[in-house]
């Protein structure tokens, strides 16, 4: 489906389909968007969309900071100069900062060319408020509330407002899930909690940032939980013996025929990688050592080390 094309859940509620859902709020003086998708093609068809039905733009709320997800902003924040823009903390600065990206995804080193791409790169926005890390927020006399969904971010949220649960990339969608065979994220552990609040919520509707409006979530929810645990198995199956974080991406690859040909494919599944591994590691299923110059990770033994 067209992108500028609006899909309303409630008579205030909407979201713009596409590889990346686009939240609608009608607020009091204009809509607000929830996220703004990737690039300045995206936004030329979100402003396609807001006029055709007669509405600036309000507010931009981000949900986490991934090109995907902000990369619309400079477009559209140069058609409504008077939007506002609001994002959670430390996500902020990235959206602020976007050359952020591709640095922490190469750990920290000044970035390649190749890793300057639209994906990882986005253009810098500006951000008027940042939002509270929980509670209840008041936007163009538009209340949401503010629901931390950490994991695939760090401080992602997603947003609730008129009983729809915006649910950013807390989970994705059945067929996004299965094309995404080491999901992204940055700590498995809080990805797992997050999905757990989620499925003991209760809200009208749930739209992920990946992935088709439901109303009945339980199943794709424990789908994300059940392949997120399938992996954690997979993982502690590899580390069984020690290895390092890049023999044991190899390996994972190789179980889930998965084959990075690009730099931009390497940093993200080495990021998601070392995400397990940091939910593991926090459920004290792995640990790790020093030696001959190699950090060794490996399944928890029980012993003290």
């Amino acid at each position: 489906m067209a992108q500028h094309t609006l899909e309303m859940i409630t008579e205030t509620v909407g979201y713009f389909p596409g590889s990346v859902n686009i939240g609608f709020v009608q607020g009091k003086t204009g809509a607000i968007l929830i996220d703004s998708g990737l690039d300045t093609q995206t936004a030329k068809k979100i402003k396609k969309g807001l006029d055709a039905i007669a509405q600036p733009l309000s507010a931009i709320v981000q949900t986490h900071a991934h090109a995907d997800h902000f990369g619309g902003n400079a477009y559209l924040l140069s058609c409504w100069p008077a939007a506002q823009v609001y994002a959670p903390p430390l996500e902020e600065a990235i959206i602020r900062y976007p050359l952020l990206e591709p640095i922490y995804l190469g750990m920290g080193a000044q970035p390649l060319d190749e890793l300057r791409n639209k994906f990882l790169l986005a253009e810098a926005s500006r951000v008027d408020h940042l939002l509270p890390t929980e509670g209840r927020v008041e936007i163009d006399e538009t209340c949401f509330e503010v629901i931390p969904l950490p994991g695939h971010s760090w401080n992602q949220v997603g947003l609730a407002v008129d009983g729809i649960c915006f649910s950013a990339d807390s989970f994705l969608g059945e067929e996004t899930l299965k094309k995404h065979k080491l999901p992204f994220l940055v700590d498995a552990h809080e990805t797992l909690l997050s999905l757990v609040k989620l499925l003991e919520s209760n809200y009208r509707g749930y739209l992920p940032g990946h992935g088709p409006y439901t109303t009945t979530p339980e199943a794709v929810l424990t789908q994300n939980i059940h392949c997120h645990r399938r992996l954690y198995g997979m993982i502690e199956e590899i580390l069984s013996e020690e290895r390092t974080l890049e023999q044991a991406l190899a390996l994972v690859c190789e179980r889930l025929q998965i084959s990075i040909e690009n730099a931009t494919s390497y940093v993200l599944y080495r990021t998601a990688l070392m995400g397990y591994f940091i939910g593991l590691l926090k459920e004290e299923r792995i640990r790790y050592r020093f030696a001959a110059n190699q950090w060794l990770w490996g399944k928890h033994d029980g012993l003290d080390r």
